[in-house]
């Protein structure tokens, strides 16, 4: 059995305070826990310092305590996320499990009093600058005379080489560079494995669909933890198998990078696929649409009209006969 508590000292603090955050772990002897590092995953907060409580026995059970602490330098209300401890039945297994404190909200307020906004006395009258309209002036003009001059000049380059002054840039669909990326990485994850840089692959993959999400829905995914993801998400009512999907792929990879777990090879396999997947099922797709040309009875008519008026036109050159009747 385990359980994981967070606690801070004080929940109202000014901007630059620091604040204690203790993580307590309580847990059996005969599990295996993997003790959280100093480069914790504490939202917009900063680690200021790190210390680890000598682990008690009480009861039975194994408490552990792990101090940090933290400071923000802005105003207003910030939620420490969810902190994710990892944990197996015993040192040799693999089959790790998480899990996670409750998140914690902070208020920060400024140091500013109501005293400091007082009204200041206007200053006193200031010395008249010396007039440089006229330079400015003569300036400007030579500036613009040198612009199209060097315009002319390159404008006349271009078209010597035979290329078009402005390039077209083409906008590439999100989910086309994130498979792209995602190839890539499917090529060079077995290296990475085996050199011990499971932290930089699953950074990169987390990476990769954080760059999707922002591109693709327009959320800032790179600056929000999973957990505000996954609020985000749910704002956009997307579909909760998909939702899961990720949300599972970017937990594990803090998994890997927070709670120093060492992936096997299936588990890559399966987070490559199921961010492949994600993007897959999400992707925008632009379809063409076949427009039916309706043509009403009164435009026909006007039509066939149109179509008599210039047949008599072209035949107009043809020479009649006149037939004359002589009384």
């Amino acid at each position: 059995m385990i359980e994981v508590d967070a606690s801070v000292d004080k929940a109202l603090i000014t901007i630059g305070d620091r604040i204690t955050y203790s993580l307590i772990i309580r847990h059996d002897a005969d599990l295996h826990v993997e003790q959280p590092g100093p480069g914790a995953n504490l939202g917009q907060f900063e680690i200021k310092d790190y210390s680890i409580i000598d682990p008690v026995e009480l009861d039975g059970r194994i408490v552990q305590q792990f101090d940090y602490q933290i400071s923000v330098f802005d105003t207003g209300r910030f939620v420490i996320p969810p902190f994710p401890v990892a944990f197996a039945s015993s040192d040799t297994a693999r089959d790790y499990q998480i899990i996670q404190t409750d998140p914690i909200e902070i208020t920060v307020e400024s140091v500013l009093t109501a005293e400091d906004n007082e009204i200041r006395d206007i200053k006193p009258p200031q010395n008249v600058p010396l007039d440089y309209t006229g330079w400015l002036i003569i300036g400007g003009i030579g500036l613009i005379v040198f612009a199209i001059a060097m315009g002319a000049f390159y404008y006349w380059r271009y078209r010597r080489r035979g290329e078009p002054l402005f390039r077209k840039e083409t906008i590439r669909p999100a989910h086309e560079i994130a498979l792209e990326e995602l190839f890539v990485l499917s090529q060079e994850w077995p290296q990475m494995l085996e050199n011990g840089e499971h932290k930089i692959l699953f950074s990169r993959l987390s990476e990769i669909l954080r760059r999707y999400l922002e591109n693709r829905f327009f959320i800032k995914a790179m600056e929000e933890t999973t957990f505000e993801i996954a609020v985000s998400l749910e704002e956009l009512e997307l579909d909760e198998n998909d939702q899961s999907c990720l949300i599972s792929v970017l937990e594990f990879s803090d998994l890997v990078k927070f709670a120093k777990y060492v992936p096997h090879q299936n588990e890559v396999v399966k987070q490559l696929e199921e961010a492949q997947n994600f993007i897959d099922a999400t992707k925008l797709v632009f379809e063409a649409v076949e427009h039916k040309i309706e043509v009403r009875e009164d435009e026909q008519e006007s039509g066939l009209m149109q179509a008599v008026v210039q047949h008599n036109n072209t035949n107009s050159n043809t020479p009649l006969k006149q037939k004359t009747d002589i009384k």
